[in-house]
């Protein structure tokens, strides 16, 4: 027995090893493993330690999600465990005894083999969980406990785990296959015991997430259901949907459902009837399995257990002749022979049941029934059988005692388990809610794993393709090169096409420090392609630039050579020098011998003058710095490979020096050396090489838009550039003229005084001094430069105007930070090298003696005596005083700058700004408020500047003064708006509608009204002169008879030349109109006229007034206009001997202005003038001239037609234009 048990188990340990999920997934591993090594090599595997690698990083791969599966596997069973055990107990000491159960089963379960390959709480959570659920006292227990199924628990007969009295909450059944859920048949039927079998099942959903049960057995009594009336059916159908809906949604799952009507031996004749059944007969199912046909719902399941019935009882009909025959006892026989009626007649009730539970519901979702069975765990009790009354048939319990055997047997309970139940544990999924989402989740997982494989497929393509670009690049580029050389191109193109392939040389090179994405799977080949590309790179820089450039470099020592014998000391010391030393100091650095003083920088801006002639193009040109670029890099990988550091393989050959050549270099270049010729060539040396120094460097960003310099400083007249730069450049030079240059070949110099490899420092004294003093000259005139090119934003409101005083005058604005630079490159250390470290060490000392006097050492600088005198009156201003931030002079100017702002701001903040800004320009063009801070600023700012020298005068005036001009040109900006306003609204429109176009002022225009004249232009109430009294007096003066503007320091409002032109013009229309001192419009003159030959009879007239001249004696008579008379009528004739009388003549109020417009009017002398009528007619006599001689009272200008015709007004007073605002400039904010 003992062996059979072994062997069974044996087989039983490898069916599930073959079928366990862990074979599966090692052969799974297997199989990646082995398409590694041998698919490798396709993907960029080529070689065996880099598929071995691949091969370690997917098993390492493996055994980690295993391990972190098995840990998260047995995590949760020990927390499903320790849970469920607390949920079953009611109090402590049940909870421990449980938990003690419990451990007992999980260490039983650990000792023993399972089909799945799980151990202890482990297998709690992996194996498959089936609960039981129905009334209580159903057989529940029973059922599972007279199941055959293997429970390896090791405490006694004990088999499962449960509370105190009989199954309290849940029982649960431990078997080797699965875990069985013994539920409290209260759960069923009790309302009341709702909230401990929902937590229940929170439990489960909790910790079996995925699939907390794998199907539901409900066991109900077939006696419950055969003694029961239509409505007990119906509340035992409403009870067991009741629960399975609870758990379909609770647990968010559709599982198999199994039937299992228990006690079927209480039908009468069952017993007698299956008695004859061995052992393995009564392990096989009595029932129906229905998810044949009913799987997907489509076929009733009702009506297909109906149909099955049917079956089932052909079958005991069948069956029942021969267990008759096989019957000794009478009794019996009769139970055998009426069993299958008995069935039949129960399965009337059962299809009752059956059609009611089975039944399709809107609001519910349908579980799998997936069949119905019928068992008998014990043969206890007393049968049941149908009994007929009239129409009434019902069952009850038998009437007389029936004999039955009194061995206990299950029926039909084993194979149920193992062939039906266990095998459908895999059709749970999920209810309709979670398919739906399941659904969402599988598209996007399998929309995330294509577009995955499709990346990496990309990516694949990308790499491979990239590298096969890379590779096809190289060879156009090589073959491009090879091509031009072979050709002989022209250089431009060779060039061209050496500078692509260094281009790529160049990538492929930073590929080796950092190799880009799309090459990550290891399909690159440019590596191997770099040393054949250097090799074409050499022969091109060695034919494009290394033949050619020697031969013309001995070339130019040549030219240099010849042309030095033929010119004067100083054209020599001009620029040839220059460049004859850099031709022969290229030379020497080419050469072998010299190699060690080789100068990268130096010979890259050699080549590239060269180039640049060479290529015809600018070096300087900002539009050809990409090309410079490139070929100062071919530039640099020529010089990296003659250089004596690179190992020898790499070398380039050196240029072959030539003895003659530098023999006549240093002979005809052998003279004292000359301050302003090394001063010239050190500051093109660093002014090539370093940005200049701009205003905005200076400033803080927040001060940046409110000044502005067109000029900037070069870096090298900056403190910084003293000290970094030129300080030991100057030494530097100085005492390498004096000590030997290794281009001259004069390591020493030729003085007898001095002892081999010593400095002469007299004369290295002396050329310091002379360089210094050419330096600190134009360090100076660059800082006046920059600092008088500082101009103050535009200020175009007073609003504006308030909050760039406002900046301007903080202690921390734009003027304090330009004096804080200027402070720093003013303050010029004389030795910076030396007294850096002095002050280091003075301030150490000093730090620990006085730690709070740090910085004292500070005072003890000594500053280049060359500023000294240069920068003393502009260091009062850049200069702090002691303990103080701002200097003495610059404090002062601020704080009024400031008093001039607090003003500024209340004309700013008026309603009326433009009246406020009006009366404060009134003011101040008639000088009525001496002490206000406009004037105070003005004041402080002159006596300031006063006795400075004369350039730091010009450039602080002009600096300081420039706020307090602007400012007053904005407040006058804002008072010319108004003033504007009142001439158009008050002169402008009644010029334009009265007068404008109009005669006297326009010849050919309509006569103006003569009352509207008088009312414009009459000088006690007229419009014009009233508004220049009450708006203009202020700006405006008459000086000379003519109308000029008023100016405070220079600055005034700025009206239109023509506007003051035309005011004058006005003056002299007025005059010429009005007698003096009188608002009535009147003119007076006297007129004569003149005898002119052939001419009998001369007239003149107008209204009332004439003068008739016959040749009588002349005399001169009075006229006046306008006339008393009614006749508004003027004429003047002549008549000539013949009696031809030639006249013209003119009406209308201005008809006398209109007669003598017609005349030619010369003015003779004083107030006298000439008027000469010519008249014509069609005949071809001689034209009649009349004359007169006219006199004005006034020196007037009516006589003239001039006078009157130039008379225009303008509409706007002022040549700029205008901008009335109240809010600043954007950019100041």
């Amino acid at each position: 027995m003992v062996g059979s048990t072994s062997k069974s188990g044996l087989v039983h340990f490898t069916l599930g090893l073959l079928s366990s999920r862990a074979t599966g997934q090692l052969i799974g591993l297997i199989a990646i493993l082995t398409i590694v090594w041998f698919a490798g090599i396709y993907i960029g595997l080529d070689s065996v330690n880099k598929r071995l690698i691949a091969m370690a990083v997917v098993f390492v791969s493996f055994t980690i999600f295993i391990f972190f599966r098995w840990i998260w596997t047995r995590r949760s069973g020990e927390k499903l465990a320790s849970e469920l055990a607390g949920h079953n107990a009611g109090s402590e000491a049940e909870i421990d005894e449980i938990k003690t159960k419990m451990e007992e089963a999980l260490a039983s379960l650990k000792a023993s083999h399972l089909g799945a390959g799980y151990r202890g709480a482990t297998a709690l959570y992996a194996l498959p969980w089936y609960m039981i659920i129905g009334p209580s006292a159903a057989g529940k227990s029973t059922l599972f406990a007279n199941s055959g199924l293997h429970f390896p628990y090791s405490k006694s007969n004990q088999v499962h785990i449960q509370g105190f009295g009989g199954t309290r909450n849940c029982d649960w059944w431990f078997s080797d296959q699965a875990v069985l859920i013994d539920t409290a048949g209260r759960y069923t039927t009790e309302q009341s015991e709702n909230t401990q079998w929902l937590s229940f099942l929170a439990l489960l959903k909790k910790y079996r997430p995925k699939v907390p049960i794998n199907g539901v057995m409900v066991a109900i009594s077939i006696a419950d259901i055969l003694t029961a009336d239509s409505e007990q059916i119906r509340a035992h159908v409403k009870l067991v949907r009741e629960r399975i809906e609870e758990l379909i949604n609770e647990l968010g799952v559709i599982f198999p459902v199994h039937i299992v009507f228990t006690k079927t031996d209480l039908i009468s004749g069952f017993e007698p009837f299956f008695s004859d059944l061995d052992p393995q007969q009564r392990e096989q199912v009595f029932g129906t399995y229905l998810l044949d046909l009913s799987e997907d719902q489509q076929a009733d399941a009702a009506q297909l257990f109906e149909q099955r019935m049917e079956a089932l009882y052909e079958r005991l009909c069948e069956q029942r002749i021969t267990k008759v025959a096989r019957e000794r006892n009478e009794q019996r026989k009769q139970l055998i022979v009426d069993f299958p009626n008995q069935f039949c007649a129960a399965t009337i009730k059962l299809t009752e049941f059956i059609n009611l539970l089975f039944k399709q519901n809107p609001y519910q979702e349908v579980p799998w029934f997936a069949g119905v069975y019928f068992t008998s765990g014990t043969q206890e009790g007393t049968p049941i059988e149908r009994i007929t009354s009239g129409t009434l048939a019902k069952f009850r319990s038998v009437i007389f005692e029936q004999k039955q055997e009194k061995i206990t047997q299950a029926f039909f309970i084993n194979r149920v388990f193992n062939d039906v139940v266990f095998r459908l544990q895999d059709l749970t999924r999920g209810n309709r809610k979670r398919r739906i989402f399941q659904r969402w989740i599988k598209a996007l997982t399998v929309s995330g794993s294509l577009a995955g494989i499709a990346g990496v497929v990309a990516l694949l393509f990308t790499s491979y393709t990239s590298n096969n670009l890379l590779l096809s690049q190289g060879d156009e580029l090589v073959d491009a090169v090879v091509t031009a050389r072979v050709e002989r191109h022209e250089s431009a193109v060779q060039f061209d096409v050496t500078l692509g392939l260094l281009s790529h040389y160049q990538q492929l090179l930073a590929y080796e420090e950092s190799l880009p994405w799309h090459f990550i799977f290891g399909i690159y080949e440019g590596d191997e392609t770099l040393q054949h590309i250097e090799s074409i790179l050499k022969l091109q820089v060695e034919t494009l630039i290394a033949k050619p450039f020697s031969r013309e470099n001995r070339l130019a020592l040549e030219g240099f050579h010849q042309r030095w014998t033929g010119i004067t000391e100083q054209q020599k010391t001009a620029k040839i020098r220059t460049q004859y030393y850099e031709a022969l100091k290229l030379h020497l650095m080419m050469s072998s011998e010299f190699v060690a003083h080789l100068d990268s920088e130096f010979v890259r801006q050699q080549f590239l003058s060269k180039l640049g002639v060479q290529l015809n193009i600018d070096i300087d040109d900002e539009t050809n710095s990409e090309l410079v670029t490139k070929l100062s890099q071919l530039i640099d990988f020529y010089v990296d490979r003659i250089d004596a550091s690179g190992s020898p393989e790499q070398l380039l050959p050196l240029w072959q020096e030539n003895p003659l050549f530098i023999a006549r270099g240093r002979a005809a270049l052998a003279t004292q050396p000359e301050a302003l010729a090394l001063y010239t060539q050190m500051k093109q040396q660093f002014m090539v090489k370093h940005e200049p120094i701009k205003l905005d460097a200076m400033l803080s960003p927040k001060n940046r838009s409110f000044i502005s310099a067109a000029a900037s400083v070069p870096y090298i007249f900056s403190a910084n550039g003293w000290q970094e730069l030129m300080y030991p450049e100057i030494n530097r030079a100085a005492k390498l003229a004096y000590s030997g240059d290794w281009v001259m070949g004069t390591q020493i110099n030729d003085d007898s005084n001095l002892v081999g490899g010593e400095v002469d420092e007299a004369k290295a004294g002396a050329l310091i001094k002379s360089i210094r003093a050419l330096y600190f000259q134009e360090y100076a005139n660059q800082w006046f430069t920059f600092l008088g090119s500082i101009t103050l934003s535009d200020l175009k409101s007073i609003n504006n105007a308030s909050l760039v005083l406002s900046r301007l005058s903080s202690n921390d604005g734009p003027l304090v930070n330009l004096m804080d630079s200027v402070s720093d490159n003013l303050q010029l250390p004389d030795k910076p090298l030396a007294q850096a470290s002095k002050l280091d060490a003075a301030d150490e000392l000093i730090n620990k003696a006085m730690p709070k006097a740090s910085g004292l050492a500070q005072v003890s600088v000594v500053r280049v005596p060359e500023l000294e005198h240069r920068f003393a009156d502009l260091r009062r201003y850049s200069t702090p005083v002691e303990n103080a931030k701002l200097s003495d002079y610059l404090q002062q100017y601020l704080g009024s700058l400031s008093a001039f702002h607090s003003e500024l701001k209340k004309i700013a903040a008026s309603n009326e700004d433009d009246q406020v800004a009006m009366n404060f320009v009134q003011d101040l063009l008639a000088g009525s408020q001496k002490d206000n801070a406009l004037q105070s600023s003005w004041i402080i700012v002159e006596s300031q500047v006063r006795a400075l020298d004369p350039d730091t005068k010009q450039v602080l005036e002009t600096l300081f003064k420039a706020p307090l001009t602007a400012s007053v040109e904005a407040i006058m900006n804002e008072a010319k708006g108004q003033i504007n306003s009142q001439w158009e609204n008050q002169v402008y429109l009644v010029y334009k509608d009265n007068l404008r176009g109009k005669y006297p002022f326009n010849m050919t225009g309509p006569d103006a009204a003569v009352e509207d004249v008088s009312e414009f232009l009459n000088t006690q109430s007229g419009t014009l002169w009233r508004f220049v009294n009450e708006y203009l007096s202020p700006f405006i003066t008459l000086k000379r008879g003519k109308w000029v503007e008023k100016k405070w320091n220079g600055i005034g409002l700025k009206f239109d030349s023509k506007v003051l032109k035309n005011l004058t013009t006005a003056n002299k229309v007025t005059r010429s109109l009005f007698p003096k001192n009188s608002s009535e419009l009147g003119i007076k003159f006297q007129m004569m006229p003149v005898a002119q030959r052939g001419i009998r009879e001369t007239y003149f007239g107008f209204s009332d007034q004439a003068y008739r001249y016959r040749n009588e004696p002349e005399e001169w008579r009075k006229f006046s206009w306008p006339g008393q008379g009614g006749t508004e009528k003027a004429t003047v004739y002549g008549l000539d001997s013949t009696g031809r009388r030639l006249s013209a003549e003119k009406s209308g109020p201005w008809a006398l202005l209109k007669v003598l417009n017609d005349a030619n009017v010369r003015w003779v002398k004083g107030s006298e003038f000439l008027a000469t009528w010519q008249f014509e007619d069609e005949s071809e006599q001689s034209p009649i001239k009349v004359q007169m001689a006219l006199k004005s009272n006034r020196n007037s200008g009516v006589f003239s037609k001039y006078t009157l015709n130039a008379f225009v007004l303008p509409r706007q007073l002022f040549s700029e234009h205008l901008v009335i605002a109240n809010s600043a400039d954007a950019q100041l904010h």
